[in-house]
C-alpha cells in the first residue's frame, strides 16, 4: 500500500544544543487509499464522505524514527479525526510537538549553523507499506517565526530503514547572534582592551594588582556563563569558548608581570648588578649611540620595573588585539 506524506511546520519552538533536541511545532499530511471502504453516494442519501475515529479503521503506523522521547507511531495519541471519501481515499492530519534528536555542532558558536533531521518510517514488518512524498512535501505557510532561529532551508529525501521506506525532512537553522555578540563579546573584548592599561597605572595608587585581578575574575565569569548554553563535548570546541580562554591567559599573565613590576619597584633603593647590568648597558649604548662607562652607570631595580611596564603594556595590547583580529578571522570559515 502506497501512502503519500507531507510535513507542514507551525513553527520551531526551541533547539536545545545541550541535550540536543530540536522541538517543533507540526504534523504530517498522510493519504492513502483502501478499497474496502469504498460506497456509491446514491445508496446512502447523497453521502460522499464522513469523519471517524483513527480506532475503527486501520491507520499506517508511519513512526518519527528521531524522537527523543518514544518511539511510537505518528499521532497514535492523537484526537483528529479521519477523513473518509466515497471513492476510497482517505486523509488524516495529526499534529504534534515534535522533539527530535539533533547533535549540535557549536565550533562557530553563536554563529553556528545546524542540521537537524526529522525522519519518518513506515513500520511494516511485511514491508508492504510504502511511503511517497506528496507533490508539495513540505509547507510552512503557518510558521510562527522563532525570535533566536531562523530556518534557512528545509530538504525533503526519500530512503529505506530495514527494508522499509523513509522520509527525512532535514532542517537547516541559523541562530540569531546579536544576544551573545552584546552580552558575551562586546564586554569580553572591552576588558580584554582595558586589561593591558594597568601598566600605565602609577605604582604608588596602589591598585594596579587590584584591577589587574578584578578583569581576570570577569573572564571567569564569562568563561562561565557561555559554558552553561554550550554541550560539553571537546569535538568539537566552540572558538568563542577557545577566544576567552586565551584572552583569560594573557590576563593571567599581565597580572603574573604586574606583580613582578610591584616587586622591583619598590626595590628602589638596590641597584642592578652583575650580568643584567651589563645588558642593559650595552642595550643603552646601541639605542643612543654613545659610550657610557659601565663604572659610571648606576642602574636600580626601579628603573628595571618602569621599562618592564612600557614593554609589557605594548606586547600585551598586541596580544589582546590579534586574538579578537583572529577570532574574527576564523569565524569566516
Amino acid at each position: 500500500m502506497s501512502i503519500t506524506i507531507a510535513f507542514f511546520n507551525l513553527g520551531l519552538n526551541h533547539f536545545d544544543e545541550v541535550n540536543g533536541i530540536l522541538s517543533v511545532s507540526g504534523g504530517l499530511d498522510i493519504s492513502w487509499f483502501d478499497n474496502s471502504l469504498k460506497w456509491n453516494p446514491k445508496d446512502y442519501n447523497g453521502i460522499s464522505e464522513m469523519l471517524v475515529s483513527k480506532s475503527v479503521i486501520w491507520f499506517p503506523h508511519v513512526t518519527l524514527m528521531t524522537d527523543a522521547q518514544q518511539l511510537q507511531p505518528f499521532g497514535a495519541n492523537s484526537l483528529f479525526k479521519i477523513l473518509i471519501r466515497h471513492d476510497g481515499f482517505i486523509y488524516w492530519t495529526p499534529a504534534d510537538i515534535i522533539n527530535s534528536k539533533c547533535a549540535a555542532n557549536i565550533r562557530k558558536f553563536p554563529y553556528d549553523e545546524q542540521e537537524c533531521s526529522v525522519l519518518f518510517m513506515a513500520w511494516d514488518i511485511t514491508w508492504k507499506t510504502h511511503l511517497q512524498p506528496a507533490s508539495i512535501p513540505y509547507n510552512d505557510y503557518y510558521e510562527n517565526k522563532h525570535p533566536d532561529w531562523n530556518i534557512k532551508s528545509v530538504i525533503s529525501r526519500q530512503g529505506k530503514i530495514f527494508g522499509n521506506t523513509s522520509h527525512e525532512f532535514v532542517f537547516k537553522i541559523k541562530r540569531e547572534p546579536l544576544y551573545y555578540n552584546i552580552l558575551v563579546f562586546l564586554p569580553v573584548a572591552l576588558l580584554s582592551i582595558l586589561n593591558p592599561l594597568v601598566f600605565l597605572l602609577p605604582h604608588e595608587c596602589g591598585e594596579r594588582i587590584c584591577y589587574g585581578i578584578t578583569i581576570l575574575l570577569s573572564f571567569v565569569i564569562f568563561l562561565t556563563l557561555v559554558s552553561d548554553k554550550i554541550p560539553a563535548t571537546s569535538n568539537p570546541i566552540s572558538f568563542m569558548i577557545v577566544f576567552i580562554i586565551m584572552v583569560f591567559v594573557a590576563s593571567a599573565v599581565i597580572t603574573f608581570m604586574n606583580i613582578i613590576n610591584a616587586y622591583l619597584f619598590y626595590k628602589s633603593d638596590y641597584e642592578l648588578k652583575g650580568f643584567f647590568k651589563h645588558m642593559y648597558v650595552i642595550f643603552k649604548k646601541r639605542r643612543k649611540n654613545q659610550v657610557i662607562p659601565e663604572e659610571k652607570c648606576r642602574i636600580y631595580y626601579k628603573d628595571i620595573a618602569i621599562g618592564l611596564d612600557r614593554f609589557c603594556f605594548v606586547l600585551s595590547y598586541i596580544a589582546m588585539l590579534t586574538f579578537i583580529t583572529v577570532y574574527f578571522i576564523v569565524l569566516q570559515y
